[in-house]
């Protein structure tokens, strides 16, 4: 199945009515996989709304354009302004809606959140000479199929193209014209969700998408306190690559070794940090390293067919690089590699599936 891609323009709201419109199916079934989830997790339906209308608010007073594209988005495909905040604050609420709840009083076993595994290589060891990062985007089994491009331009800001779930204005995972990319992991430490009024993650993604200079994306990650835990793997054309481990108000800076870094949903660094995603899903611990050394396999420079091959890996299946659905878990928490991506930098192209990479062709797509 071909990965739709959304070619978007105007005014915020111009933006979110396409969105809304072009993708309405998949955005009634994300809303419906989140509810789901968030319900697995020992959350009512009653405290899914009333928490939804709380990042209702926050999200306006954080911004108004975005704010207003999720108005469009919400109108686009008839659905309730507060279900089009829950999945922009998705990330945000996993937090507050099962990991606190859930662990107190609910017979479900706790099951891991958002995971994936990505890399980042220096242009001295690929063998087209360019900077490449990528990852596999490992999360809900029911949002296969519900997942889109977007192809932002724009006179006011960079254009950039970005991965991102229906409903969603932001995304995870991307570049813009300048050659600025990024992936995301998530990440889990004590502390997580403590304080709500921060600027919330996918605004952060699309701030960096918009920023011309490394130095800028940085500084959107760095300027202020988070909600909670995320690794940002970040690179530009031109050969740098960095990732940061970041907690609510703890951060730290890897670096490539011999041109590559790869990074799973655990922290590297401890300092300062209570790690607890690998109690959920120790699977991280080998992950990484694993999808490092097959990386370093080929003796050769590493071009994006080896890449390609090693994101498609599936040892310790079904918790592997490539992911499977444990058929042991509940339907509404079984996770997926949902779509595998490599981004060069250089020549602004995305090689992309549309579901894992064992079993879907990887498309390529270009700003």
């Amino acid at each position: 199945m071909a990965l739709k891609l959304l070619e978007l323009s105007g005014t915020p709201y111009e933006r979110g009515l396409k969105h809304g419109s072009e993708m309405a199916t998949s955005v009634a079934a994300n809303i419906q996989t989140y509810k789901n989830r968030f319900l697995l997790g020992g959350a009512t339906s009653t405290r899914i709304d009333a928490e939804a209308q709380k990042w209702s608010e926050r999200l306006r007073a954080h911004d108004a354009e975005y704010f207003e594209e999720m108005t469009g988005i919400a109108d686009g495909a008839c659905v309730k302004l507060s279900d089009i905040s829950m999945l922009n604050a998705r990330y945000e609420l996993s937090y507050t809606l099962y990991t606190n709840e859930a662990a107190a009083a609910n017979d479900v076993p706790s099951h891991e959140p958002e995971g994936c595994t990505a890399f980042g290589i220096q242009p001295e060891y690929t063998a087209n000479g360019h900077t490449i990062i990528g990852q596999n985007w490992d999360w809900l089994e029911g949002l296969l199929g519900n997942v889109c491009l977007l192809r932002v331009r724009s006179d006011e800001h960079p254009d950039y193209m970005l991965l991102t779930q229906a409903g969603i204005v932001s995304g995870m995972f991307g570049f813009n014209e300048h050659g600025i990319g990024l992936c995301v992991n998530g990440l889990s430490s004590k502390g997580d969700g403590a304080e709500l009024h921060h600027r919330p993650f996918h605004m952060r993604v699309r701030d960096i998408m918009r920023s011309t200079m490394i130095s800028d994306a940085l500084k959107v990650i760095f300027s202020t306190d988070r909600v909670c835990s995320t690794n940002w793997l970040l690179a530009q054309k031109g050969g740098e690559v960095l990732d940061i481990e970041s907690s609510g108000k703890v951060t730290h800076t890897l670096y490539p070794e011999n041109g590559l870094i790869t990074h799973g949903n655990h922290f590297i660094n401890r300092t300062g940090i209570e790690s607890e995603f690998e109690r959920i899903a120790p699977c991280s611990l080998y992950r990484t390293p694993r999808l490092a050394r097959l990386i370093r396999q080929n003796s050769q420079k590493w071009d994006t067919d080896h890449l390609k091959t090693c994101l498609q890996d599936k040892f310790g299946f079904p918790k592997a690089i490539c992911r499977s659905a444990n058929s042991a878990d509940p339907v509404e928490a079984r996770t997926v590699t949902v779509t595998s991506v490599i981004m060069d930098l250089d020549n602004l192209t995305m090689d992309i599936t549309d579901g894992p990479p064992d079993s879907a062709e990887y498309e390529r797509f270009q700003l």
